[in-house]
């Protein structure tokens, strides 16, 4: 009898877009721009990684009023964006490190599970360092019971994206003093964050950790768990020139501050 040989199957080939910009706001113009791209352009699985300045970032669904200190940020020239997924606030800083993962919509697997699915990648880029973690439903990692890492994503027309904050090493002190009015409790028909104490990388190995390190690990983790070929890739000209349409929303104060065109979530 012929000797059955077990073989894993094929890698795919991933674009790879190491791509941050000084402004959040085109940060975050690009990260729908990329979600808006549509199988006629050619799409290619799409993996970004990326940093932003400091930046108090809302879900869209969220009033600023209820989860950012304003006057804080603007005392200390810290952003205030809006991304166009929902979810609760984060703080990013250039110690935060963000992973983007763009593909085709899938069947068959529910909102839940495309983030376990996702957030596996950081768990083992946790693992990597000797730490265990747990996914606490809907979106985020713990480690100790302190958050480490948050996500968001939504299921668009033809595809569908995840993307993900990581406290490699940022600043707790100052996310804790921007995201102080999401820690309290109040009722309102708009989004509100889960507030949890949070922990960094850094904190949790007691070292520095460079943020090209947790970079390359990361990466390494994304390719061994989605057994993924990446390719240095670079912007399309329709997603360039759908980001430069985008911009002048995410950069408007009638999106950021007074959420205009967001409706607010009733509760059920």
């Amino acid at each position: 009898m012929p000797t059955m040989v077990n073989r894993k199957p094929s890698s795919e080939t991933w674009r790879i877009l190491e791509i941050s910009y000084a402004s959040p706001f085109q940060n975050l113009a690009l990260e729908e721009a990329l979600a808006q791209s549509t199988p006629s352009e050619g799409f290619i699985p799409t993996v970004r990684i990326w940093v932003n300045p400091p930046t108090a970032v809302l879900g869209r669904f969220q009033h600023v009023d209820s989860e950012v200190d304003i006057e804080f940020c603007e005392r200390n020239d810290i952003r205030i964006a809006r991304r166009f997924t929902g979810g609760g606030a984060v703080y990013h800083d250039e110690g935060n490190l963000n992973l983007t993962v763009v593909t085709q919509r899938p069947e068959g697997i529910s909102l839940l599970g495309f983030h376990r699915k996702n957030a596996s990648v950081v768990q083992d880029f946790l693992a990597s360092y000797g730490l265990d973690s747990e996914f606490v439903s809907p979106n985020s990692i713990q480690i100790a019971g302190k958050k480490i890492s948050g996500a968001a994503a939504g299921f668009c027309r033809h595809l569908a994206l995840w993307h993900a904050s990581t406290l490699v090493s940022t600043d707790t002190v100052t996310l804790g003093q921007v995201l102080s009015p999401s820690q309290r409790t109040f009722e309102t028909s708009f989004t509100r964050s889960r507030w949890k104490p949070v922990t960094t990388l850094a904190t949790t190995l007691g070292r520095h950790v460079d943020l090209s390190e947790a970079k390359e690990t990361l990466l390494r983790s994304f390719r061994k768990l989605n057994n993924a070929k990446l390719q240095p890739g670079r912007l399309s000209d329709a997603e360039e020139q759908r980001m430069r349409l985008l911009l002048a929303k995410y950069s408007s104060r009638e999106w950021n501050r007074l959420g205009v065109g967001v409706k607010a979530r009733r509760k059920r």
